[in-house]
């Protein structure tokens, strides 16, 4: 089905005034990195030991300043002719000006960066609007944080890849014996309701006793577990409480174009703490991961179609959340299929 390029740039318009992630910190050095975020190509760099994003556009000739390089730890330097640009995007070198003054419209465009998480963080829009998602967990000695993951890029749009993590009766179908039971497909009593800038769900249902999860442990087959879901657009947290004890989930989602999206992920847990384990745990979520992400990229019209229009099918209340997800992202001026 093809897309109309109004409901592409709507879309776009739609993210620009919120903070997503872009790459990790640890992969930034000094730069410069080229990146997509939606469907706008930009560069990054370490200038004066700060993260920076510009267009990735020289303002001479228009070539790609991605493939230039950091001066000085100070300066973006163009490989084509030798522009130079400072933290703020003015470019400070011109070495054909022979002396003369650099034009006052020499500069390219600076974009709102920040650094959380281990993650480059970029916002297009001239003011950022929203806060980035929330990770409470990270800096809490509670819970041991395990490594940064990227999956993908996913051949869907942000708020698909988010609504695969907040759907949860899918689970006996599409996670068979990890996170669901097909004897026991049967929807939960969601609460759902909006807290700051989340919208937040809760349930409770039974799941598959995990042998990661119950690790030296006798367990049953099946456990009754709760689950509260903070979601923003391209975001979602999902904090598991069971027997062994609180798991999180933080997952955000990086819109590159209007139909791929990078999957930023931690895992965190209060229990079965040793370093050592990180791999059984990342395995897992590889697992769940890879079942979902066929599901997800199958799904038409690419971007989700209004809900008045009425071409999905909603059925309540097992999809309450899904229904108040989407109904928040029409309010929040997140357009989706026209």
């Amino acid at each position: 089905m093809e897309v109309p390029t109004a409901a592409i740039d709507s879309y776009f318009r739609g993210l620009e005034p919120f903070w997503h992630p872009v790459l990790r910190s640890a992969d930034l050095a000094n730069g410069p990195v080229g990146a997509q975020l939606l469907g706008r190509q930009i560069v990054l760099a370490r200038l004066e030991g700060e993260a920076v994003a510009f267009d990735d556009v020289c303002r001479h000739l228009g070539a790609a300043l991605s493939i230039g390089d950091v001066v000085e730890r100070s300066h973006l330097r163009c490989r084509y002719h030798g522009w130079s640009y400072d933290a703020q995007g003015r470019c400070v070198d011109i070495p054909a000006c022979q002396g003369r003054s650099i034009p006052r419209e020499a500069r390219i465009r600076r974009y709102a960066t920040r650094e959380a998480y281990g993650v480059v963080w970029v916002c297009l829009a001239r003011e950022p609007e929203h806060k980035i998602p929330e990770f409470p967990e990270y800096e809490d000695p509670e819970f041991h944080k395990g490594p940064l993951r990227t999956y993908g890029p996913w051949r869907a749009s942000a708020p698909r890849v988010v609504m695969a993590a907040l759907d949860d009766t899918h689970f006996p179908w599409v996670h068979p014996g990890i996170l669901g039971d097909p004897a026991h497909p049967e929807p939960p009593d969601h609460e759902v309701w909006r807290e700051n800038e989340h919208l937040v769900s809760t349930y409770t249902i039974l799941q598959p006793a995990n042998d990661t999860v119950a690790h030296g442990e006798e367990r049953e087959v099946l456990e009754k577990v709760t689950y509260t879901n903070y979601v923003t657009p391209t975001s979602i947290r999902l904090v598991k409480e069971s027997a062994a004890g609180t798991y999180i989930v933080w997952q955000a989602s990086s819109p590159i174009a209007w139909d791929k999206t990078l999957v930023f992920s931690y895992q965190a847990r209060t229990f079965d703490k040793g370093p050592d384990r990180d791999p059984e745990y990342e395995r897992l979520q590889d697992e769940i991961q890879a079942q979902d992400r066929p599901v997800v990229e199958s799904q038409r019209p690419w971007l989700l179609p209004p809900l008045s229009s009425r071409m999905t099918l909603y059925i309540r209340p097992a999809d309450l959340p899904l229904v108040s997800y989407q109904k928040w992202l029409e309010e929040l001026n997140i357009p989706q299929q026209i």
